[in-house]
């Protein structure tokens, strides 16, 4: 055991901590347990900075206390360096250099798929490979954190205690240097094949026809790495890197306008899935090739790449981690799709604001058509399924019918205008107050919404109201039976139902839609719709040249807003049905419809107290508020993340917007005559 005088400055705390470092690294002094895995396990058991919380003493203590034993017991440090040899010399390095952290090569669904099987049943320990050996020591979530933590002094003390990478090489440290000249050639090959992938190709002609900054990368790494002495850095001239760097700068540069063209020509998650594939490949190279550097340059690499491989290794069947890391682009172009059809739901004066109401006022009249329909199929008693099929089509057929008149629902603003909000936090005009131009974009928000659903209300209203009148005085008998009357009035009471949680539930349907539209949009524009359909013969010889080319240019701008459509009325129609199959108490309830079957429950009803229907009229009410306020925070999430926008980028917008309510009370609901003043 070493002298007491090795135990100075020590805390109570940390004492017992020394004699478990001390009895484990004296049980390597006998005989090397080799490819044993066990004691470094331990080990880093001790290390971790919680071995020590709690007790009074610092985090970082463990691997100071640690340092201090190997500085106090040069025996102990030896068995060490030789025990860690063994390891790393037993063990193939270059899988893990290489494809830790990187995407591989297999597409996102079937690594989705792999990850999913893996995370049930965790795959078997391979003790030939690094990996495995870095996923059995680093087991503990928070293990990159603490090692990208230890400062670069706290290395370089741990290095020079251990012996590592002084005096002759260790068969360990031969294969971590042999391991990192393939990584690096291996890394070379995948980024030139990327490079040239058809997807990439199709996005940038010029790396087909000139010279690809991908391909050159992978021979000049190549004749970098032939002239690379196999000594160790202490001992070798190593040659010049600097033509390497500017290929990987080109590269960088071809990948950032990739992911700029996408935006515009639309993103797929196959094109997302290489570029960041390609992207990850780059920095592994940056990181390597800062490694091979004989200086501090290389401690502060592989410090960095140590922490990046155990998080990578924590994270590699993590399902959140492969969905955000590829369709981040994917989602940004599906809400930039969704911003732009958002203006269009945005009255920024009297005429666009009287525009919109009209635009509600005939979808209005559409609903309340569709809302007798629904009571028609309901009352028809059909099998669950063939309810929800026909009653699908009837919200459908009628959705479609809305958006191809040029109408507008009030509830599928929200998912449009909640991207164009999170679009505004990103001012193209340096010189401009994001905070008041926000501020002004909710106000014409709130009053937008305001009149689109003043007019859906109001014309379902008006128009059920007249159909009800027309069918009684035509048949002398009310539209709607008392019984069905009642069950129209009970299931819109906002507490004796369960009406607002349907209508969170509409709300949902409702983002969904605006998701599937936007995805669609960026489909379109991504296959290239448009020149396709003018492609074909058959609509040509039908149409005509003139006709030909408007039906393509339409569909190129509306398959989106149609699809979704679709998607929005078959999930309102079939959810009813898909609760009952599963036993859940799952619906839906809109505010239009709610609307229309407010009067014409009234109109079916044999007695109603105004008191009740007051309460009825209010459910109506919060079942609006509940469709907009889910819709509208779930696509304003969405938006913001695919962003990458924080909260704190929106701060000083509330104080704008109660400027305004207090002063401009009325611009939240009615448009001003003139442009309003900026707050200063």
């Amino acid at each position: 055991m070493g002298g007491t005088g090795s135990r100075a400055g020590l805390s109570d705390s940390e004492a017992p901590l020394r004699e478990a470092l001390e009895a484990l690294l004296e049980a390597l002094l006998p005989v090397s347990p080799g490819n044993d895995p066990g004691p470094l396990v331990r080990l880093v058991a001790l290390l971790r900075p919680r071995a020590l919380a709690g007790k009074g003493s610092d985090a970082s203590r463990p691997l100071a206390v640690f340092i201090m034993l190997l500085e106090a017991r040069p025996e102990l440090a030896g068995a060490l360096r030789g025990y860690l040899s063994d390891l790393l010399a037993a063990r193939n390095h270059s899988f893990l250099l290489a494809e830790g952290g990187v995407l591989g090569a297999t597409g996102f669904f079937t690594s989705m798929r792999e990850r999913l099987i893996n995370r049930i049943l965790p795959p078997a320990i391979n003790p030939q490979f690094l990996q495995d050996l870095i996923e059995e020591v680093f087991h503990d979530a928070g293990d990159a954190c603490w090692l990208a933590s230890i400062s670069l002094a706290e290395w370089q003390r741990l290095l020079e205690a251990v012996g590592w990478g002084r005096g002759g090489d260790t068969p360990g440290e031969a294969q971590l240097r042999r391991a990192h000249r393939e990584a690096m050639r291996v890394l070379a090959c995948r980024l030139a094949a990327t490079g040239i992938e058809p997807e990439i190709v199709r996005y940038q002609p010029a790396l087909a026809l000139y010279e690809s900054p991908f391909l050159g990368l992978q021979r000049e790494l190549e004749l970098m790495l032939e002239s690379m002495p196999n000594a160790s850095p202490r001992h070798r001239q190593m040659p010049d890197m600097a033509h390497v760097e500017v290929l990987l700068d080109q590269c960088s540069v071809a990948l950032l306008k990739l992911r700029r063209q996408a935006r515009d020509s639309g993103a797929a998650v196959r094109l997302g899935w290489l570029l960041t594939r390609a992207g990850q490949i780059v920095d592994r190279l940056r990181l390597l090739l800062a490694i091979s550097h004989p200086d501090s340059e290389s401690l502060a690499g592989a410090s960095s790449l140590l922490a990046l491989l155990v998080g990578a290794v924590s994270r590699r069947n993590s399902l959140r981690e492969l969905v955000g890391s590829v369709t981040d682009q994917l989602a940004r172009r599906v809400t930039e799709h969704a911003s732009q059809t958002g203006e269009h739901y945005i009255a920024r004066d009297r005429r666009e604001f009287h525009a919109l109401f009209r635009a509600a006022a005939g979808a209005g009249v559409i609903v309340a058509v569709m809302a007798l329909f629904k009571g028609f199929i309901t009352s028809l008693g059909l099998p669950p399924v063939w309810n929800a099929l026909a009653l699908s089509l009837n919200y459908g057929a009628g959705f479609v019918l809305v958006h191809l008149s040029g109408f507008t629902i009030a509830t599928k603003q929200p998912a449009m205008t909640a991207a164009t909000l999170a679009a505004a936090l990103e001012p193209d005009h340096p010189g401009s107050s994001p905070a008041d131009e926000i501020a002004d974009l909710i106000v014409q928000v709130c009053r937008s919404q305001f009149i689109a659903i003043l007019g859906n209300m109001l014309l379902a209203m008006l128009a059920a109201g007249a159909i009800a009148l027309v069918w009684q005085h035509g048949s002398a008998s009310p539209l709607i039976g008392a019984a069905q009357a009642r069950h129209l009035l009970e299931d819109l009471h906002p507490w004796h139902s369960p009406a607002i949680a349907h209508a969170a539930i509409a709300g949902v349907c409702l983002f969904l839609a605006g998701l599937i539209s936007g995805y669609c949009d960026n489909l379109a524009i991504y296959h290239r719709l448009r020149e396709r359909i003018l492609r074909l013969r058959w609509p040509r010889a039908l149409l005509g040249d003139a006709r030909h080319l408007r039906l393509a240019s339409y569909l190129e701008h509306n398959t989106g807003a149609l699809i979704g459509n679709l998607a929005l009325g078959f999930m309102l129609g079939s959810m009813g049905t898909l609760g009952f199959l599963l036993g859940l108490p799952l619906d839906i309830r809109h505010v239009t419809f709610a609307s229309a079957n407010l009067v014409l429950g009234l109109s079916g009803a044999s007695a109603t107290t105004l008191h009740a229907a007051g309460i009825t009229l209010l459910g109506v009410l919060l079942i609006g508020l509940s469709n907009l306020a889910v819709s509208f925070s779930l696509a304003l999430h969405v938006a913001l993340k695919s962003r990458r926008i924080r909260p704190s980028q929106a701060r000083g917008v509330g104080r704008h917007l109660l400027w305004r309510l207090i002063h401009r009370p009325t611009h939240f609901f009615w448009p001003p005559g003139e442009a309003p003043r900026t707050v200063r």
